[in-house]
């Protein structure tokens, strides 16, 4: 909670500064009032407090002389100055004692909650940064446990670096001697939800520190969003019961925090090493292992195992890649789901595939279908969509993903594109309307506007009611008309200055349209 004090010699004035404030929206307490400086002195020495707002005119501690003794005490305390006063010298006083805010009597109401607002966002930015500053501090302390931490930390950041005995003993404060290193990794899936998942990790990492006391040597964790990680070093022989151990918790874990939660929650393990200088690839072998919730669903151990490349070799990326590039010519919704779902049978269809390869397989669908639609900062749009993908926990979750992140984009660029469509089909029947004289076509159009001719036809008909041809040809029959009125041009000579070549297809042409011949029009209305 942020607290404030009030100080005014007009008792009204603090009564009305008290009913004006949104202080339970904004997450702020008033915890005292003062009708003088020295008795507003006395209450933040009291009290900790946030805020101060204060008048300027106040009986034996006037309000400048007030927030030059507080910023004495503390730097940290905002103050807001509230007065009928709105002389220069003493802003200039305020701003040379760091006043937050200076407000002007009678009190606007939104002005004061615009001004606690901000002032309480800044306290909030900067309890966190404390936060994290003693989090930082805390990593970088000589405590054993803190430094051992640091070792999974070391290995997620480069899986190929070799450690040594004689380094984990003085840099990470390790005692290995002999006996298996092997990785856990522990998976929550869902939306990250930090207070949730780190008091759910805790509890956790104790249920599983416990139950392999009588095992492990040493067991080091390290929590990361919806990740913990577990390293355990064991003797040999300990192997199986570790295992046997780790399910039970799985169960017990599952039970505890997995159906009151909604979450799905997912343990695996890499291969156990006997080497420190291996210890990157069992971390990335859990890593890899704990994908594969994805087929064999949560709730059991999963444990290492090859990726055989079934996915690689079928090659179903480049299906959909033309899928794609096909249902964006017709800029068409409904094919694009069709091309999530072929590509979903596609990998469904392909029996024993990994985890490690569909999550893969769907990453690079994403880069795919934003590469085809032509989207700015992909790179924002593209981790958001990985990190929705690392968070389901089947196969359906992931392609109700695919689903949802190019519905979403294919709506917005719709719009973008609705908004243009107007302006561009003006610019191609100035176009037309330029050039029909000439043997123009669809495909030139189209590249005089960056479309695909396909893209093009639709928007131009969806736009205009008509298709391309027929908006040409209505065009120069017009013109035609125009001409024959106007001119004494033979008809031959106006057949070509509206664009054709052959006199019998032109005087067909005429007829459809007016109901009579070229030379017929000429009688009637010339």
């Amino acid at each position: 909670m942020i607290n404030v004090v009030i100080a005014d010699d007009e008792e009204r004035i603090c009564r009305l500064i008290q009913a004006l404030g949104n202080w339970d929206e904004l997450g702020l307490s008033v915890v005292g009032m003062a009708s003088n400086g020295l008795e507003a002195l006395r209450l933040i020495s009291d009290k900790k407090v946030d805020i101060l707002i204060t008048d300027i005119r106040m009986p034996g501690l006037d309000g400048i002389e007030l927030i030059e003794k507080v910023r004495k005490a503390s730097e940290k305390i905002r103050v807001i100055i509230v007065s009928g006063y709105a002389e220069f010298k003493f802003a200039q006083a305020a701003v040379r004692f760091g006043v937050t805010d200076y407000l002007l009597k009678p009190i606007n109401k939104n002005l004061l909650n615009d001004a606690l607002l901000r002032i309480k966002e800044s306290i909030s930015d900067e309890r966190e940064n404390e936060e994290k500053l003693k989090t930082s501090e805390t990593r970088l302390c000589s405590d054993a446990a803190a430094l051992r931490t640091t070792l999974i930390s070391d290995c997620l950041i480069d899986r190929n670096r070799s450690f040594t005995g004689e380094e984990l003993r003085e840099k990470y404060h390790i005692d290995v001697g002999e006996g298996l290193f092997q990785f856990l990794c522990v998976k929550s899936d869902g939306r990250y939800d930090r207070e949730f998942q780190d008091f759910t990790w805790d509890k956790i990492m104790s249920l599983i520190s416990v139950s392999l006391k009588k095992y492990c040597k040493h067991d080091i964790y390290l929590k990361q969003q919806n990740y913990l990680y577990g390293l355990l070093i064991f003797e040999k022989r300990a192997g199986e019961d570790v295992k046997k151990t780790l399910r039970s918790c799985l169960n017990q874990i599952n039970s505890l925090y997995g159906s009151s939660s909604g979450k799905s929650i997912s343990m695996a393990l890499g291969y156990a090493v006997e080497d420190v200088s291996e210890l990157g690839k069992s971390l990335f072998s859990a890593r890899t292992a704990i994908k594969d919730r994805l087929v064999s669903g949560t709730g059991v151990l999963l444990e290492w195992k090859p990726v055989n490349g079934l996915l690689y070799e079928s090659k179903p990326l480049e299906k959909y890649d033309g899928n794609v590039a096909r249902a964006l010519e017709v800029f068409s919704e409904e094919e694009i789901e069709k091309a999530n779902i072929e590509l979903k049978n596609d990998i469904v269809g392909n029996k024993g595939v990994s985890g490690q390869e569909i999550l893969e397989t769907l990453n690079q669908a994403g880069v795919l279908f934003l590469a085809r639609l032509g989207i700015s900062d992909k790179e924002k749009v593209l981790e958001v969509f990985n990190e929705k993908c690392d968070n389901c926990s089947s196969i359906e979750e992931l392609f109700d993903a695919l689903s949802t992140f190019t519905g979403e984009l294919m709506h917005l660029q719709s719009e973008y594109r609705e908004s243009d469509s107007d302006r561009n089909v003006r610019q191609a029947k100035r176009y037309i309307q330029n050039h029909f004289s000439e043997q123009i076509s669809l495909e030139d159009v189209s590249e005089e506007l960056g479309f695909t001719p396909t893209y093009f036809s639709t928007m131009f008909k969806k736009k205009t009611g008509t298709g391309f041809s027929k908006y040409l040809m209505s065009l120069r029959i017009e013109k035609a008309k125009e001409l024959l009125k106007d001119t004494n041009d033979p008809v031959s000579e106006i057949c070509r200055r509206v664009g054709y070549s052959d006199i019998k297809h032109f005087n067909r042409i005429f007829e459809q349209v007016s109901g009579v011949k070229p030379t017929v029009y000429r009688k009637l209305y010339g």
